[in-house]
């Protein structure tokens, strides 16, 4: 499902373009041209290609997932759809995604306040890739525990990350941070869980953080009341929702980065 900027539902291939482009920038920074439609008789189309490379996340959190009232009105049909997102920049972090996938259909729907939607009901195979490096998932890390440390004088020196799998939708954190403050050092530790659905959404559950020594303790007790609001936290993997279809045959690899891959579609193949 993906909202469409504008009143009216598109009557043409132009228009559908122009619909998916202005609802994107709502969201991104775009850094070229986004949205290509080709070939076909609207509302028959060869081929739709989507593509945010470099494209930076400009909205201060990801908007609401969109819900339709259920009044649809066919739509679209495509042969063959692609979107790359190599990267999507989000603050310090870069999220890879790529996805494929043929002889879709859409019907158009509206959400409660009437805006467009267009929400994708069937897909004979499609495929989706996602990844985030480990040294990403570092950065956005230190500088939330630095930004909370800091209050107290303290300083972050080092920080290791571990990541290991938690069940068949699970990735279970563990984060070691270094912190000094004078010229005595401490160490915090922050756990969390990762629990990713079946529209690629990771939600974070179980975030605690403890201190050892003197100073870990004292930065740890801050530190938590900083993370707390996370706890429960969803982070979207993937630019828009898939309607009515669901991700099946998830697999989760921990070996370089969090990467995740998965299928949809009556022929679904991960």
């Amino acid at each position: 499902m993906f909202p469409l900027a504008g009143k009216k539902f598109p009557s043409s291939a132009d228009e559908l373009a122009q619909a998916i482009v202005a609802a994107l920038s709502d969201v991104f920074t775009l850094s070229g041209k986004a949205v290509e439609l080709e070939g076909g008789k609207y509302p028959a189309i060869k081929a739709v290609n989507i593509v945010l490379d470099d494209a930076t996340v400009s909205a201060s959190k990801p908007p609401p997932k969109p819900i339709g009232t259920g009044k649809r009105q066919p739509g679209p049909r495509v042969e063959k759809l692609n979107l790359s997102a190599q990267p999507i920049h989000y603050e310090q972090a870069k999220l890879n995604l790529k996805l494929s996938a043929s002889a879709l259909r859409f019907d158009f729907d509206r959400d409660k306040k009437g805006t467009p939607l267009l929400v994708l009901t069937d897909a004979k195979v499609g495929k989706v890739d996602a990844r985030i490096s480990k040294a990403d998932i570092e950065s956005l890390v230190t500088e939330a525990a630095t930004q909370a440390a800091k209050q107290q004088g303290i300083k972050i020196e080092d920080l290791e990350l571990d990541l290991r799998k938690s069940g068949p939708r699970g990735v279970a954190a563990d984060v070691r941070i270094t912190a000094k403050k004078m010229m005595m050092t401490g160490v915090i530790r922050i756990t969390a869980h990762l629990n990713i659905d079946d529209e690629l959404n990771a939600t974070v559950s179980n975030l605690d953080c403890k201190g050892e020594g003197i100073v870990g303790s004292a930065a740890a007790g801050i530190v938590k009341k900083k993370i707390a609001p996370y706890d429960g936290t969803t982070v979207p993997l993937m630019a828009f929702s898939l309607g009515d279809l669901a991700l099946r045959d998830l697999k989760i690899d921990l070996k370089k980065d969090l990467h995740v891959t998965a299928g949809f579609g009556s022929s679904a193949v991960a």
